[in-house]
């Protein structure tokens, strides 16, 4: 009689990631099938434990006071979020919808998320990524490295340790290699930005070559260019701001309200317009769910007085009173 082939690391990774993202409380059903599978191999409850930690990093949302930079700044309502909130469509204005996708045994794997589309991916080496809208990612996960490539858009991933196979995102001519860490790739027109989440990071441009790349710890961001040299900057509170999409929401703070329409209109069908240069230019604080123009709309009304017009694809904000 054949052994019992051992299961890798790698395979309970994978495993254990699929059962972070399920629906808690499980069924007796599941219940009796994870109680069983924790009892099979010791290694396992660690992989849980990992890929739970990592399901809690992607899903958390942090409310925020008003920074001192901006105490003149008129503040918004902070919505409470659950930390499995699906954002569905909603009244014809929101299109965000928070989905997980399964890879199951796929070396190779292409993905993307529509406008309004927030995706998790676990994928299959016990890595998780999460993608913005209009995000397209390329998946090979090859037996010497795990190689992501991000087409277009923006995604974050929370990296399973393991030092034999790095892992590796392009996006353009910027790489980006990690072992075990978190960051975040966001492809811009003038080049790519790294954020840091979790532990260290390597950047760097094909076109100098990875003898210049620069190593990005926790709080870190960069913009890795061929025309320009990085510069880092340490900004964790910038960082937890602009990843505030993986919760489906917009953070405001310190951003002009033609910044924040803006950012809604990447969410939504129905585009935001601010017809006055003033009003455009003021600042907020604060954070709303990005299926919600409506309800941003509704704030700068009562905030400054504007006049709101709306149709089937437009919110028409006013002159401020």
């Amino acid at each position: 009689m054949a052994p019992t082939p051992v299961e890798t690391s790698e395979q309970i990774e994978h495993a254990a990631s699929l059962w972070a993202v399920k629906d808690y409380p499980l069924s007796p059903e599941d219940e009796a099938v994870l109680h069983d599978w924790l009892a099979g191999d010791p290694r396992r409850r660690g992989a849980l434990l990992r890929a739970q930690a990592g399901w809690h990093a992607l899903s958390r949302a942090r409310a925020l006071g008003p920074s001192a930079a901006w105490q003149g700044a008129s503040r918004l309502p902070v919505p409470n979020l659950s930390r499995r909130r699906l954002f569905a469509a909603a009244g014809g204005f929101g299109l965000v919808a928070a989905s997980v996708l399964a890879v199951v045994g796929l070396r190779t794997h292409e993905t993307m998320t529509h406008t309004g589309e927030i995706r998790r991916l676990p994928m299959s080496d016990g890595s998780i990524a999460a993608m913005n809208t209009e995000s397209r990612l390329r998946i090979d996960m090859a037996d010497s490295e795990r190689r992501i490539e991000l087409v277009k858009g923006e995604a974050w991933f929370k990296v399973a340790k393991n030092k034999e196979r790095p892992f590796i995102v392009a996006a353009g001519t910027a790489r980006v290699r990690a072992v075990g860490t978190a960051f975040s790739v966001k492809k811009l027109e003038d080049g790519v930005e790294v954020l840091v989440t979790e532990g260290t990071v390597m950047a760097w441009s094909t076109q100098d070559g990875n003898d210049h790349a620069v190593r990005l710890n926790a709080g870190d961001r960069t913009i890795i260019s061929d025309h320009k040299p990085s510069h880092i900057r340490h900004a964790p509170d910038d960082i937890d701001d602009d990843l505030a999409w993986r919760e489906g929401q917009i953070a405001l703070n310190g951003k002009s309200l033609s910044e924040v329409a803006g950012e809604f209109n990447r969410y939504n069908r129905i585009k935001i317009v601010i017809q006055d240069d003033d009003l455009a230019k003021e600042r907020l604080i604060g954070r709303l769910s990005a299926n919600d123009p409506e309800a941003f709309s509704n704030a700068i009304q009562q905030a400054y007085g504007a006049d709101i017009s709306r149709s089937e694809k437009i919110i028409l904000i006013g002159t401020k009173k």
